[in-house]
């Protein structure tokens, strides 16, 4: 079973947090592993990162709605014609 446990870290110059060794052990973190951070309502997860980050990456993906939606509006080509004539 998992404690919660509590601790803090400053952010240095670069915007770099130094996570506890406790923390690292529990998690089995090591030098150049990948961590996945999640934004929630005022605070930040951080995770293992690995093949679930990839999945909830996909996930989110699919799950955010189109920037454009609908046939984008270009000019017809007699209109292109004419823009091409006064420019």
């Amino acid at each position: 079973m998992t404690t919660v446990d509590s601790s803090s870290a400053k952010i240095d110059s670069k915007g770099r947090i130094l996570l506890p060794p406790s923390l690292r052990d529990e998690l089995g973190l090591e030098p150049g592993d990948v961590v996945s951070l999640r934004r929630t309502k005022g605070a930040v997860l951080v995770t293992r990162g690995g093949k679930s980050d990839y999945t909830s990456k996909f996930k989110r993906m699919l799950a955010t709605p189109p920037t454009r939606l609908g046939k984008p509006l270009n000019p017809s080509p007699s209109k292109m014609k004419t823009i091409w004539k006064t420019g």
